[in-house]
């Protein structure tokens, strides 16, 4: 008889998406991935294949569980309004670790093409729904300026603000920093 599952796939996916957002792709070991998951290293093949196939669930972990969201609050809340909510909880904190799909972009060289497709790909959204948000802010009145310039700007934002974040653990800095870039869409 075999023997039952002894693994909650959610928290696997979770434990290896905390991991993976503290230390890196590749500052993590296929034995630390073991540790931390609590799988056996046959089970961890067997689900996963390899470390990019548990990187690759990881990251759709993080989208499903966290990055979706800030989509969502950008298609539901038009023009500027649904940029300043989007913007709302980015706050640095102690142990601020960044995002996920901005880090793992700075790891381009160690990931797959497939895999860094997934963070290039939430980014373009990032940026298309800026745009939309932006084209309804011009139409309302509250932004003159470009449309793709200002949603390349606020796309090139995020990436330095959690990188930034790493080293401020200012809450008082990273809402002056939000609060400058939103008197930028005017």
């Amino acid at each position: 008889m075999a023997r039952p599952v002894e693994y909650d796939l959610n928290k696997v996916l979770d434990s290896a998406m905390e991991i993976f957002w503290q230390k890196g792709y590749e500052g993590v070991s296929m034995a630390e991935l073991v540790s931390y998951t609590g799988l056996n290293r046959r089970t961890m093949y067997s689900l996963f294949t390899d470390k990019e196939g548990l990187f690759k669930d990881a990251l759709e972990n993080y989208y499903s569980k966290l990055s979706a969201q800030k989509l969502t609050i950008l298609k539901n809340n038009p023009g500027k309004k649904g940029i300043e909510l989007f913007f709302e909880s980015f706050t640095f904190k102690k142990d601020f670790k960044g995002c996920l799909f901005s880090n793992t972009m700075r790891e381009k060289d160690f990931v797959t093409e497939e895999t860094y497709n997934i963070t290039k790909e939430y980014f373009n959204n990032v940026r298309l729904g800026m745009e939309e948000n932006l084209t309804q802010a011009k139409k309302d009145g509250d932004f003159s300026g470009d449309v793709k310039a200002m949603a390349l700007t606020i796309e090139t934002f995020i990436h330095g603000f959690h990188v930034h974040g790493k080293y401020n653990s200012s809450k008082e800095d990273s809402r002056l920093i939000i609060k400058n870039l939103l008197s930028m869409i005017r």
